[in-house]
């Protein structure tokens, strides 16, 4: 009897052991339930409401279970859900439609039916005058010019017919159903999931999921379907061997790694299966995955924002681009009131999409990025301060948020140095300005002088300096007034560099020693002086005349002296004669 009960005991223990942690299922009606300890749901049944799976706990879906629209799933952090069974909208929220392309073919099968009556093609989109777009059915061709369905005359003989597309279009042009009339009025109704296809995709309203999973901590769906979902991964999810359908794009936001592999994505509510938010992860097997196909794109990278931050401030500056986003564009920009631009403004919402997306696999399987480059540049001057204030970001920053460092210059005056202490009110007296560039680049500035809070009267300063250089610049310093005064000396930044000017140079300036300034009508020496050279001058003057009057006065007396012989000696000889 004892070692009956003991086993008896042993049994129940193991049973207790090996049970699920907990065996429940999902409400339907309507309310909040919160998940604290592990439980399964492992029968077919219905949910409508609100689940939240807290930390440490484990929601396991193995049975089929239908969701009611706005229902809702999150994961905690800390949190698990495993999905073996399925997950599917009671009903879609939004139509099933497959979009055509030119060389398009639709396959509509209705079995059974032979009969001759008339085929109908639905099409769910508007027409633009654009497009040109032909469907062709057997051999009857008909250029569809907006009109709600096309009706052709066919046999029905219990195989597929082929319904193609040939033309060209930019806008979507949605088929919203196929339907058979027989000869007795009979309607038989193919939904544009229902029929085979090649270069069709599948397609629903952008925005129009039924319900919402989130996870904040793990997902792990093995052979596990989806239907009707949006799925946004804060977390790590990880797909095997699973069904995606109507369940796109799946949103891996920043902090969230998705891993997917030997699994089937069918329908996207855009033109992505997959987006991956700015710096989120995936690991995506192209080898054995399938995906919505056609223009639909397997998994893009899309950031939430491209600002460039610089350290212009408020200073006029250009943005150029190019090669950026899905679209490889190009544009020019400028920089906001602190600095930034953002790269992605754009007021078509569409193109502002693609101007966010930096990577991206297509549905055959290749990997592409944007090849893209940024040039920032300060607006100078025409001379001074024309410099190469530029920078090139080459590649384009691929993040939601770069700060670029343009390279700029910074000129200090080092002293103002004059070459006396005192000086005469408006004459000249020389000084020596002394100036450095301690910035990153060369610049050419002019230099402002100052006596007090006025602009002092100084000869034209202006100076080129290359990073590190050291340049002495000498002027004429003309002091309008007597007194003791000094001169201060500062770069001439631009106005319109606004409350960057103070990372341009030296906004107070460098101030000389004081210099003692006399009126000239009180300063005797250079008058004296100058009456001095005065009749210095004179009295050489006088004494090299006088030199000069008596030897020529001297020379002529000789000559005189000369003649008054000849006339003598001519005398004597006409005696002689006589």
């Amino acid at each position: 009897m004892r070692r009956a009960t003991i086993i008896v005991a042993f049994f129940m223990i193991s049973t207790i052991l090996f049970m699920p942690t907990g065996l429940s299922q999902p409400q339907t009606d309507g309310t909040t339930q919160v998940i604290t300890s592990s439980e399964s749901w492992d029968t077919n049944s219905e949910f409508n409401g609100d689940v939240s799976v807290t930390e440490g706990a484990t929601l396991t879906i193995s049975g089929d279970i239908s969701i009611a629209t706005g229902s809702s799933i999150v994961v905690d952090e800390g949190a698990n859900l495993v999905l073996t069974g399925g997950l599917s909208a009671l009903e879609m929220s939004s139509g099933v439609f497959m979009e055509v392309y030119d060389t398009t073919m639709l396959q509509p099968n209705f079995t059974g039916l032979v009969d001759s009556g008339t085929l109908r093609i639905n099409v769910a989109k508007d027409y633009f005058s654009t497009m040109d777009v032909n469907v062709t059915v057997g051999d009857s061709t008909t250029a569809w010019t907006g009109e709600e369905y096309l009706d052709y005359s066919v046999d029905f003989n219990d195989q597929a017919i082929n319904v193609s597309f040939q033309g060209f279009w930019q806008f979507p042009v949605w088929i919203d159903s196929i339907q058979a009339f027989d000869s007795n009025g009979v309607i038989y109704t193919l939904d544009a999931d229902d029929w085979q296809h090649n270069n069709g995709v599948l397609k629903t309203e952008e925005g129009e999921a039924s319900y919402s999973i989130t996870i904040n901590g793990n997902f792990d769906s093995n052979s596990g379907s989806i239907e009707g979902a949006e799925l946004s991964c804060i977390g790590v999810c990880t797909f095997e061997n699973s069904t995606l359908t109507w369940s796109s794009p799946i949103n891996v936001q920043d902090t969230g790694t998705l891993s997917i592999m030997t699994s089937t994505i069918n329908g996207s509510r855009t033109y992505e299966d997959i987006i991956v938010h700015d710096t989120g992860t995936i690991n995506y097997d192209t080898s054995t995955m399938t995906g919505t196909g056609g223009p639909t794109d397997s998994w893009i990278r899309l950031l939430s924002q491209r600002i460039i931050s610089t350290n212009l401030k408020d200073a006029p500056a250009s943005v150029h681009f190019e090669g950026l986003g899905y679209l490889g564009s190009s544009g020019d920009l400028t920089l906001d009131e602190n600095g930034n631009v953002e790269l992605s403004q754009h007021n078509n919402p569409e193109l502002n999409k693609y101007l966010r997306m930096t990577e991206w696999l297509d549905s055959s399987g290749t990997m592409n990025q944007e090849d893209a480059r940024v040039l920032i540049t300060l607006s100078g001057g025409n001379s001074a301060w024309s410099g190469d204030y530029s920078i090139t970001l080459d590649p384009a920053p691929a993040t939601p948020s770069f700060t670029a460092n343009i390279p700029l210059p910074y000129v200090v005056i080092d002293s103002v140095v004059p070459e006396d202490n005192k000086g005469t009110a408006n004459k000249g007296i020389g000084v020596m300005v002394t100036a450095s560039n301690t910035g990153d680049v060369e610049v050419s500035t002019n230099i402002q002088c100052f006596e007090g809070d006025e602009f002092a009267d100084v000869t034209t300063l202006y100076v080129t300096l290359a990073p590190g250089e050291s340049k002495d610049i000498p002027t004429t310093w003309y002091a309008n007034s007597s007194g003791a005064k000094s001169l201060n000396c500062k770069p001439l930044i631009l106005p319109k560099f606004n409350t960057l000017a103070e990372d341009l140079g030296q906004i107070v300036g460098a101030e000389s020693e004081l210099v003692s300034f006399k009126d000239a009508e009180d300063s005797e020496d250079i008058p004296i002086i100058l009456y001095g050279a005065i009749v210095l001058v004179i009295v050489i003057a006088t004494i090299i005349f006088s030199r000069i009057s008596a030897k020529k006065l001297t020379e002529t007396e000789e000559e005189k002296d000369y003649t008054i012989d000849v006339d003598d000696d001519d005398d004597e000889d006409e005696d002689v004669i006589e």
